[in-house]
């Protein structure tokens, strides 16, 4: 058991009882992805996947007592596809690599030998599978437990907002100790082995950032979820200071953290911001954004206008990073990432596009990675989830009332925002608070699905009075 593990692994069984403060640990303990509370053989147990194991261990025995949800059947009906997905994924990590054995080329999970070699079944097929198993049963068991009555929903997406904060005061940290050389206990929020651990990356003179997550563009996929989230709930009227501190907090550490890959995905996700802006929303959220764009504008302006006068040696280090971030595509470690992604869609190709299996071959970024591990039939399996998914939020969206509209905005954004990033540099998303935000959204929008058709069915229109009104019964 490593220090960590010594702090939260009790921490988690005392709510060992309460399934709902299980799930908050959860998105806390998805911040520590770098972490490990027990290690065992060279791998390390994610802090996250301590509080999910004991949320699903409940929620079946509470299931085997007979303890049923209201619009459990609606969630898991539109979780369908994505149970699916898993299961065919699951079964290609054992049927693709025998059935392609040595036929195609691939680059093997966690390999110190940086070099492809024919497909053969290995340790990856296993040990990825546990993830996406531990993944896919927490967001199969949260989606139906969520819709329970009383269950405060808002509360869940604080806590996501609240871990956030705790990133950038993990950072800040480091920062300091970069800077200042003040203690940061590194060995402490890196301790899983499991892990490639890019902690001394720097640029010029500059220590770049990674906080509690293994490298630099992992802090910054982490954040451009909470930010993409506050930013939607607050452009959409939402007025919580929590949103508000996670998006100014979580700007200012992506700007921080010299990530190329939070750099691309916060322009894309703008850009999508303001096209949608000015084509669907409405006038009050057209002037929100207006509004926050020109301040946003006119403090870059004057930040980048009085550094060099007022700090030269930031303007240096500022425009280090900037030429860096420019020139990565001249890089060797972006040659090798385009390689990846490139070996990635041959393997899919040589596979009859039925893919390698899952945990067979690794890839820079999510979507080659997904060619590649499950083939065309998991990408059509993925567009019928999303399409099942868009359906089911449109229902919602228009019976909702604006609180859980903005519980809903916020973890669609969340989720928008992390696959942005995992499109440009992630070959798979393993943390478990995405795929709690998964079930959150689905669980949202089923109770108020649910709500409805109950309030439709005890509404009875009667026949009119004799004075010509109808009359409406409520039982």
């Amino acid at each position: 058991m490593t220090t960590f593990g010594i702090i939260f692994l009790p921490l988690c069984l005392y709510f060992w009882r309460s399934p709902a403060r299980l799930l908050e640990l959860v998105m806390i303990g998805a911040v520590f992805s770098a972490a490990a509370v027990i290690v065992v053989g060279g791998y390390g147990v994610m802090p996250a996947l301590v509080p999910a194991a004991l949320f699903i261990n409940i929620f079946v025995l509470k299931l085997c007592f007979g303890e049923r949800y209201p619009a459990e059947r609606l969630a898991l009906s539109v979780m369908f596809p994505f149970i699916a997905i898993v299961v065919c994924a699951l079964a290609s990590s054992f049927i693709m690599p025998r059935l392609f054995e040595g036929d195609v080329m691939v680059w093997p999970q966690k390999s110190f030998i940086m070099a492809r070699s024919p497909l053969a079944p290995n340790s990856g097929n296993y040990t990825q599978d546990m993830y996406l198993l531990a993944n896919a049963l927490l967001a199969v068991t949260a989606a139906p437990y969520l819709t329970r009555e009383g269950f405060n929903l808002r509360r869940l997406l604080d806590a996501y907002f609240v871990a956030s904060l705790l990133v950038v005061f993990i950072s800040l940290w480091q920062f300091a100790g970069n800077t200042l050389h003040i203690w940061y206990p590194t060995d402490f929020f890196l301790s899983n082995p499991g892990w490639a651990q890019l902690s001394e990356e720097s640029i010029g003179t500059l220590t770049r950032l990674n906080g509690p997550f293994s490298e630099p563009s992992a802090l910054a996929a982490y954040l451009c979820g909470t930010v993409s989230a506050a930013g939607w709930m607050i452009f959409n009227g939402d007025r919580a200071r929590l949103p508000r501190l996670a998006l100014i907090c979580g700007l200012a550490i992506l700007l921080l953290c010299t990530s190329t890959t939070g750099y691309i995905a916060l322009a894309i996700m703008i850009g999508l911001l303001l096209l949608h802006t000015f084509i669907a929303s409405s006038p009050a959220t057209r002037r929100r954004v207006l509004t926050g764009a020109i301040i946003a504008g006119t403090i870059s302006f004057i930040v980048i206008a009085t550094i060099p006068i007022l700090a030269p040696s930031v303007a240096n280090e500022a425009e280090m990073v900037v030429t860096g971030t420019l020139n990565k595509n001249q890089t060797s470690s972006y040659n090798d990432r385009t390689t990846a992604d490139r070996d990635s869609l041959r393997a899919m190709a040589a596979s009859d596009f039925l893919g390698v299996g899952w945990g067979s071959t690794r890839s820079s970024s999510l979507l080659p990675g997904l060619c590649a591990a499950i083939g065309a039939w998991g990408l059509l399996g993925l567009l019928w989830f999303t399409a099942s998914l868009y359906r089911h939020l449109a229902i919602a969206h228009r019976l909702a009332d604006a609180s859980t509209r903005s519980v809903m905005r916020g973890c669609n954004a969340a989720i928008l925002g992390t696959l942005i990033s995992a499109f440009i540099s992630a070959p798979t998303i393993s943390s478990p608070d995405f795929y709690l935000l998964l079930a959150l959204l689905v669980a949202t929008a089923a109770r108020v699905r649910h709500e409805a058709q109950n309030a439709q069915k005890t509404s009875v229109i009667l026949p009119r009075s004799p004075f010509g009104m109808p009359t409406i019964a409520k039982g």
